[in-house]
Protein backbone atom coordinates (compact mmCIF):
# COMPACT_ATOMS: atom_id res chain seq x y z
CA UNK A 1 0.00 0.00 0.00
CA UNK A 2 0.77 3.50 -0.47
CA UNK A 3 -0.64 5.11 2.63
CA UNK A 4 -3.26 7.15 0.59
CA UNK A 5 -6.63 6.08 2.09
CA UNK A 6 -9.49 8.12 0.11
CA UNK A 7 -13.24 8.42 1.26
CA UNK A 8 -16.70 8.97 -0.50
CA UNK A 9 -19.54 9.08 0.97
CA UNK A 10 -23.00 10.33 1.07
CA UNK A 11 -22.88 11.98 4.50
CA UNK A 12 -22.40 15.54 4.16
CA UNK A 13 -20.24 17.71 5.71
CA UNK A 14 -22.70 19.17 8.44
CA UNK A 15 -22.97 16.63 10.13
CA UNK A 16 -19.91 14.83 12.95
CA UNK A 17 -19.90 11.76 10.54
CA UNK A 18 -16.86 11.97 8.50
CA UNK A 19 -15.31 13.58 11.53
CA UNK A 20 -15.78 10.29 13.33
CA UNK A 21 -14.51 8.26 10.13
CA UNK A 22 -11.28 9.99 10.38
CA UNK A 23 -10.62 9.72 14.20
CA UNK A 24 -10.93 5.89 13.55
CA UNK A 25 -8.79 5.70 11.19
CA UNK A 26 -6.37 8.67 13.03
CA UNK A 27 -6.52 5.83 15.68
CA UNK A 28 -6.03 2.62 14.39
CA UNK A 29 -2.86 4.78 12.57
CA UNK A 30 -2.23 5.38 15.99
CA UNK A 31 -1.09 1.98 16.45
CA UNK A 32 1.43 2.08 13.45
CA UNK A 33 4.15 3.81 14.88
CA UNK A 34 6.50 4.50 11.94
CA UNK A 35 3.37 4.12 9.26
CA UNK A 36 2.61 7.93 7.84
CA UNK A 37 -0.97 7.74 6.16
CA UNK A 38 -2.90 10.47 4.28
CA UNK A 39 -6.50 10.84 4.17
CA UNK A 40 -8.15 12.57 0.83
CA UNK A 41 -11.87 13.24 0.44
CA UNK A 42 -12.55 12.28 -2.63
CA UNK A 43 -16.50 13.65 -2.21
CA UNK A 44 -19.18 13.52 0.44
CA UNK A 45 -22.43 15.18 -1.14
CA UNK A 46 -23.52 12.62 -3.28
CA UNK A 47 -27.67 11.65 -2.88
CA UNK A 48 -28.34 9.84 0.14
CA UNK A 49 -28.51 5.85 -0.39
CA UNK A 50 -28.19 6.67 -4.36
CA UNK A 51 -25.97 3.14 -5.08
CA UNK A 52 -26.07 3.79 -8.75
CA UNK A 53 -25.01 6.87 -8.62
CA UNK A 54 -22.64 6.71 -6.02
CA UNK A 55 -20.50 3.57 -8.07
CA UNK A 56 -20.41 6.12 -11.25
CA UNK A 57 -18.73 8.29 -9.05
CA UNK A 58 -16.42 6.04 -7.34
CA UNK A 59 -15.70 4.23 -10.33
CA UNK A 60 -14.73 7.71 -12.26
CA UNK A 61 -13.45 9.35 -9.24
CA UNK A 62 -11.36 6.68 -8.32
CA UNK A 63 -9.81 6.02 -12.15
CA UNK A 64 -6.86 7.78 -11.60
CA UNK A 65 -5.03 6.62 -8.07
CA UNK A 66 -1.82 4.97 -8.23
CA UNK A 67 -2.01 1.50 -7.15
CA UNK A 68 -1.64 0.97 -3.83
CA UNK A 69 -3.89 2.96 -2.63
CA UNK A 70 -7.00 2.19 -0.60
CA UNK A 71 -10.33 3.81 -1.27
CA UNK A 72 -13.01 3.63 1.54
CA UNK A 73 -16.54 3.91 0.01
CA UNK A 74 -19.93 4.49 1.74
CA UNK A 75 -23.65 4.87 0.27
CA UNK A 76 -25.23 2.27 2.73
CA UNK A 77 -29.07 2.28 2.58
CA UNK A 78 -29.35 -1.16 3.83
CA UNK A 79 -26.89 -0.69 6.72
CA UNK A 80 -27.21 -3.37 9.87
CA UNK A 81 -29.17 -6.02 6.77
CA UNK A 82 -28.21 -9.00 5.40
CA UNK A 83 -26.20 -7.23 3.00
CA UNK A 84 -22.38 -8.23 3.48
CA UNK A 85 -19.99 -5.68 4.36
CA UNK A 86 -16.82 -6.28 1.69
CA UNK A 87 -13.11 -5.40 1.14
CA UNK A 88 -11.44 -6.58 -2.57
CA UNK A 89 -8.86 -5.76 -4.68
CA UNK A 90 -8.30 -5.23 -8.06
CA UNK A 91 -5.64 -3.46 -10.04
CA UNK A 92 -3.65 -3.29 -7.01
CA UNK A 93 -5.61 -1.06 -5.13
CA UNK A 94 -8.54 -1.95 -2.40
CA UNK A 95 -12.02 -0.92 -2.18
CA UNK A 96 -13.47 -1.48 1.09
CA UNK A 97 -17.71 -0.66 1.84
CA UNK A 98 -20.88 -2.33 1.23
CA UNK A 99 -21.73 -5.47 -0.55
CA UNK A 100 -24.75 -3.75 -2.22
CA UNK A 101 -23.70 -2.63 -5.81
CA UNK A 102 -21.39 0.09 -4.81
CA UNK A 103 -18.86 -1.73 -5.67
CA UNK A 104 -20.46 -3.79 -8.61
CA UNK A 105 -18.39 -2.10 -11.30
CA UNK A 106 -15.35 -4.03 -10.78
CA UNK A 107 -17.32 -7.63 -10.67
CA UNK A 108 -15.98 -8.35 -14.29
CA UNK A 109 -12.17 -7.35 -13.68
CA UNK A 110 -9.82 -10.81 -13.63
CA UNK A 111 -7.54 -9.96 -10.61
CA UNK A 112 -10.55 -9.19 -8.27
CA UNK A 113 -9.80 -10.88 -5.09
CA UNK A 114 -13.03 -10.53 -3.01
CA UNK A 115 -13.25 -10.54 0.80
CA UNK A 116 -16.58 -10.90 3.51
CA UNK A 117 -15.09 -8.59 6.74
CA UNK A 118 -15.70 -10.88 9.69
CA UNK A 119 -12.54 -10.90 11.70
CA UNK A 120 -13.62 -9.02 14.91
CA UNK A 121 -9.85 -7.70 15.31
CA UNK A 122 -10.51 -5.49 12.60
CA UNK A 123 -13.71 -3.96 13.19
CA UNK A 124 -14.73 -1.56 15.88
CA UNK A 125 -12.54 0.90 18.52
CA UNK A 126 -11.12 -0.16 21.52
CA UNK A 127 -12.51 2.41 23.71
CA UNK A 128 -16.04 1.73 22.12
CA UNK A 129 -18.32 -1.32 22.71
CA UNK A 130 -19.81 -3.16 20.00
CA UNK A 131 -20.65 -2.63 16.43
CA UNK A 132 -23.18 -0.35 15.93
CA UNK A 133 -25.78 -1.37 13.33
CA UNK A 134 -26.54 1.60 12.06
CA UNK A 135 -22.86 3.37 11.40
CA UNK A 136 -20.75 0.48 10.07
CA UNK A 137 -19.14 3.34 8.11
CA UNK A 138 -17.39 4.00 11.26
CA UNK A 139 -17.14 0.60 13.09
CA UNK A 140 -16.07 -1.51 10.11
CA UNK A 141 -15.74 0.34 6.78
CA UNK A 142 -13.16 2.24 8.69
CA UNK A 143 -11.04 0.39 10.50
CA UNK A 144 -10.52 -2.19 7.97
CA UNK A 145 -9.42 0.23 5.22
CA UNK A 146 -7.30 2.02 8.19
CA UNK A 147 -5.48 -1.54 8.32
CA UNK A 148 -5.29 -2.16 4.79
CA UNK A 149 -3.90 0.83 4.27
CA UNK A 150 -0.72 0.40 7.22
CA UNK A 151 -0.11 -2.57 5.45
CA UNK A 152 -2.33 -5.48 6.95
CA UNK A 153 -2.58 -7.98 4.18
CA UNK A 154 -6.11 -8.37 2.56
CA UNK A 155 -6.87 -11.86 3.67
CA UNK A 156 -6.28 -10.85 6.72
CA UNK A 157 -9.43 -9.05 7.48
CA UNK A 158 -11.67 -11.35 5.95
CA UNK A 159 -13.06 -14.98 5.02
CA UNK A 160 -12.42 -15.25 1.02
CA UNK A 161 -15.67 -14.84 -1.38
CA UNK A 162 -16.89 -14.33 -5.07
CA UNK A 163 -17.35 -11.53 -6.60
CA UNK A 164 -21.13 -11.99 -6.19
CA UNK A 165 -20.68 -10.28 -2.86
CA UNK A 166 -20.17 -7.12 -4.46
CA UNK A 167 -23.89 -7.40 -5.18
CA UNK A 168 -25.63 -5.58 -8.06
CA UNK A 169 -26.75 -2.42 -8.96
CA UNK A 170 -30.38 -1.61 -8.23
CA UNK A 171 -32.67 -2.82 -11.20
CA UNK A 172 -29.48 -4.68 -13.27
CA UNK A 173 -28.63 -0.75 -13.84
CA UNK A 174 -25.01 -2.39 -15.27
CA UNK A 175 -23.11 0.39 -17.06
CA UNK A 176 -23.70 0.55 -20.36
CA UNK A 177 -26.73 -1.72 -20.30
CA UNK A 178 -29.07 1.48 -21.37
CA UNK A 179 -28.54 4.75 -22.08
CA UNK A 180 -28.97 6.61 -18.93
CA UNK A 181 -28.03 9.98 -16.60
CA UNK A 182 -26.17 8.99 -13.96
CA UNK A 183 -24.47 12.18 -12.75
CA UNK A 184 -25.73 16.30 -13.29
CA UNK A 185 -22.61 18.35 -12.85
CA UNK A 186 -22.77 21.81 -11.57
CA UNK A 187 -22.66 22.98 -14.87
CA UNK A 188 -26.06 21.33 -15.65
CA UNK A 189 -24.19 18.73 -18.07
CA UNK A 190 -26.19 15.70 -17.92
CA UNK A 191 -23.38 12.61 -18.29
CA UNK A 192 -24.56 9.34 -18.86
CA UNK A 193 -23.47 5.84 -19.46
CA UNK A 194 -23.07 5.65 -22.97
CA UNK A 195 -20.18 4.32 -24.24
CA UNK A 196 -18.37 5.18 -27.89
CA UNK A 197 -17.34 2.01 -28.04
CA UNK A 198 -20.53 0.17 -27.16
CA UNK A 199 -23.61 -0.55 -29.93
CA UNK A 200 -25.85 2.56 -28.77
CA UNK A 201 -22.77 4.81 -29.03
CA UNK A 202 -22.12 3.85 -32.53
CA UNK A 203 -25.66 4.55 -33.20
CA UNK A 204 -25.91 7.47 -31.72
CA UNK A 205 -22.84 8.66 -33.91
CA UNK A 206 -24.34 7.22 -37.00
CA UNK A 207 -27.93 8.85 -36.27
CA UNK A 208 -26.26 12.65 -34.78
CA UNK A 209 -28.61 12.56 -32.01
CA UNK A 210 -30.30 11.13 -29.25
CA UNK A 211 -33.82 11.63 -27.81
CA UNK A 212 -34.00 12.90 -24.35
CA UNK A 213 -37.72 13.73 -23.16
CA UNK A 214 -38.98 13.30 -26.49
CA UNK A 215 -36.97 15.66 -27.44
CA UNK A 216 -34.05 15.42 -30.23
CA UNK A 217 -30.43 16.35 -29.12
CA UNK A 218 -27.91 16.77 -31.96
CA UNK A 219 -24.29 15.52 -31.73
CA UNK A 220 -21.36 14.77 -31.81
CA UNK A 221 -20.09 18.69 -30.98
CA UNK A 222 -15.97 18.70 -30.44
CA UNK A 223 -16.20 20.84 -27.55
CA UNK A 224 -18.58 23.52 -25.82
CA UNK A 225 -17.10 26.39 -27.85
CA UNK A 226 -18.17 24.90 -31.11
CA UNK A 227 -21.88 24.72 -30.34
CA UNK A 228 -24.79 27.27 -31.02
CA UNK A 229 -25.60 29.08 -28.28
CA UNK A 230 -28.73 28.27 -26.75
CA UNK A 231 -29.53 25.04 -28.41
CA UNK A 232 -28.41 21.48 -26.95
CA UNK A 233 -25.94 18.96 -28.26
CA UNK A 234 -24.28 15.80 -27.09
CA UNK A 235 -20.77 14.98 -26.98
CA UNK A 236 -18.32 13.04 -25.96
CA UNK A 237 -17.05 13.59 -22.14
CA UNK A 238 -13.81 13.22 -21.09
CA UNK A 239 -14.73 9.65 -19.44
CA UNK A 240 -15.47 8.20 -22.40
CA UNK A 241 -19.39 8.32 -22.17
CA UNK A 242 -22.32 10.91 -24.06
CA UNK A 243 -22.96 13.90 -22.29
CA UNK A 244 -25.88 16.55 -23.00
CA UNK A 245 -25.11 20.49 -22.30
CA UNK A 246 -26.12 23.49 -23.33
CA UNK A 247 -23.42 26.80 -24.26
CA UNK A 248 -23.12 29.02 -21.26
CA UNK A 249 -26.22 27.52 -19.90
CA UNK A 250 -27.20 24.72 -18.07
CA UNK A 251 -29.36 21.48 -19.98
CA UNK A 252 -30.53 19.97 -17.01
CA UNK A 253 -32.02 23.15 -15.68
CA UNK A 254 -33.68 24.27 -19.24
CA UNK A 255 -34.30 20.28 -20.47
CA UNK A 256 -35.32 19.12 -17.00
CA UNK A 257 -32.82 16.46 -16.65
CA UNK A 258 -32.66 14.29 -13.95
CA UNK A 259 -30.22 11.47 -12.75
CA UNK A 260 -32.10 7.83 -14.07
CA UNK A 261 -33.70 9.34 -16.83
CA UNK A 262 -33.14 6.78 -20.04
CA UNK A 263 -32.23 8.42 -23.02
CA UNK A 264 -33.01 6.80 -26.58
CA UNK A 265 -31.03 6.57 -29.76
CA UNK A 266 -32.96 6.21 -33.10
CA UNK A 267 -32.01 3.89 -36.23
CA UNK A 268 -29.33 5.78 -38.37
Amino acid sequence: MNGYLTMTTDFGLRDPWVAELKGVVAGVWSRYPDFVGRMIDLGHELDAGDIATGSWFLQRATAGWPSGTVHLAVVDPGVGTGRPAVACRAAGSCFVGPGNGLLAFLRDRDDLEVVILDRTLYLGQPDRGGISSTFHGRDVFAPVAAHLAAGVPLGQVGTPAGAEALGSLPGNRTPGAACRIVWIDRFGNAVTDLTREGRLGKRAEAAGLVVVGGRPVPGPVETYGLAPAGEAFWYWGSGGTLEIAMRGRSAARELDLQVGLVLTVPEA
